[in-house]
């Protein structure tokens, strides 16, 4: 077994064993926040873009998509969200001459008298990564509603990814441990990314498989545990090759069919009797909740544009009685020289949108 590399003995081992202990379906919890990431140009995107090749911040989405273009690459982004609620992001791409292969070219080609391939990464990439969130000072108060006192709403999540390149394809994990506070009150958790990378046409065309948030809270505020947004999701990415356009497609929540609520809006009471009834949904409107796509258009070699939409997203912040664009992200980025600028915005519902800015700068 001495030609059995230990990068892909710990990948799968951490795969396979962490599944049935940590994974969780999908739902609303406290940590709901690991699904917001820190760069403007995956806002843009749709937020789940993970086909997409960009810069060192898309490895919070999708661990594999680490590659030499993000050595020594640095990412700052600060958002402003719904409700006056700040959020920050700090991404590093380490340097690339850390994990050097001491393996030659030979031994990764079919070695009949061991029996097997030589299944070396060419290359491993590292990141190290942190999220910060915080909502000011909120009143707290007891159920009479007496003031109490002041108290601040933060979270904090370190975090760290690593992709293991073999050509065409590429194989990522990700760890991060989400620390939430109010006040006294604490709740942390542990949890894991794995994604894969295949890309072929000279990058052209890429495909992403990616399971996100595995793990599960080990402190918690109640007595009752809270489940991570479990995500696994499959993305496709084209660049046109006789057009400045990019198209990403991504279907999410690939684990969970159900994605619709009890929505309030589709309620219907019989004037008569008083029976309550809901409006009953057709299927493909299910199956659409799961859909999120985007377009980035390239305009020379310093400035894109994007544009993406999210029908779930439009469909749950949905008014009746006014026409409201939810679900709309649009965004730009600007090249210079190490520098690149980033703009994002995404529209949720009538009480706001989403602002980010991201600075990127490669050393």
């Amino acid at each position: 077994m001495k030609w059995v590399p230990k990068y892909l003995v710990a990948f799968f081992l951490v795969l396979f064993f962490s599944c049935p202990i940590f994974c969780q379906l999908a739902t609303s919890s406290s940590f709901s926040t690991l699904e917001s990431f820190g760069s403007a140009r995956l806002l843009a995107l749709g937020s789940s873009a993970a086909a997409h090749p960009a810069d060192i911040s898309f490895s919070a989405l999708n661990p594999a998509c680490l590659n030499s273009s993000h050595i020594n690459q640095w990412s700052i982004t600060s958002q402003n969200r719904v409700g006056g609620i700040y959020q920050g992001s700090l991404t590093i791409g380490l340097p690339g001459n850390l994990f050097k292969n001491k393996f030659s070219k030979r031994k990764k080609l079919l070695n009949a008298q061991r029996g097997g391939l030589v299944f070396t990464p060419n290359r491993v990439f590292l990141s190290l990564g942190a999220d910060y969130l915080s909502s000011g000072q909120l009143e707290q108060r007891d159920a009479n509603g007496n003031l109490l006192g002041l108290f601040y709403a933060r979270e904090v999540t370190p975090r760290l990814a690593f992709s293991l390149d073999y050509g065409k394809l590429s194989l990522g994990f990700g760890a991060k441990l989400p620390i939430i506070s109010y006040g006294v009150f604490t709740s942390q958790a542990i949890a894991a990314d794995f994604g894969m990378l295949w890309s072929t046409d000279s990058s052209r065309k890429q495909i992403a498989l990616v399971l996100r948030n595995v793990g599960r809270n080990f402190e918690y505020f109640s007595l009752q545990r809270e489940r991570l947004p479990l995500n696994f999701q499959i993305s496709f990415s084209q660049k046109l090759q006789h057009a400045p356009f990019r198209l990403n497609i991504t279907y999410e929540n690939i684990q969970n069919w159900n994605l619709q609520y009890l929505d309030p809006q589709l309620m219907v009471i019989d004037p008569l009797t008083g029976t309550i009834s809901y409006e009953k949904l057709p299927w493909y409107n299910n199956f659409f909740r799961h859909i999120s796509s985007s377009v980035e258009a390239q305009l020379g070699g310093r400035l894109f544009l994007q544009l993406g939409y999210d029908f779930r997203r439009q469909m749950e912040n949905r008014i009746t009685s006014r026409r409201v664009s939810a679900g709309v992200s649009t965004g730009v980025t600007f090249k210079a020289g190490k520098m690149e600028f980033q703009f994002g915005s995404s529209l949720y519902n009538i009480a706001g949108r989403v602002n980010q800015f991201s600075l990127i700068r490669s050393f």
